[in-house]
């Protein structure tokens, strides 16, 4: 698979994540009912099927690697969920600057995967 289909994959990844985690915190409202209700919980159930499969296969080559980008992922999704508006305008900004420049970040940012213990 080259880079573009991995990207739009790994987008869709984090999309499905956020719209269980979503469609988790909508269950129980006045808005959550009926046709959106059956169909949210059949797409859900598909949904965490693909999720659950695809994390499995990148678990079992490298455990390590995997419990790292999930972390990460899950904190970069609670961040997002978390968030108000003008909070996400910023993190928007903050993105954009990033992709401007990058070796700029990679040298005054410390972000990096740490060995699990």
């Amino acid at each position: 698979m080259g880079r573009e289909p991995q990207l739009s994959y790994l987008k869709v990844l984090l999309l499905g994540q956020l719209t269980l985690e979503a469609m988790d915190e909508l269950n129980g409202t006045s808005k959550y009912k009926h046709n959106l209700k059956l169909n949210g919980q059949r797409f859900l159930k598909q949904l965490e099927g693909y999720l659950r499969n695809d994390y499995d296969i990148v678990y079992s080559n490298d455990a390590e690697i995997a419990t790292n980008v999930l972390n990460k992922l899950e904190s970069l999704i609670d961040k997002l969920r978390t968030s108000d508006v003008d909070e996400l305008v910023m993190i928007d900004a903050v993105i954009d600057k990033y992709h401007d420049n990058k070796e700029w970040f990679k040298e005054h940012a410390d972000a990096e995967f740490l060995r699990l213990q």
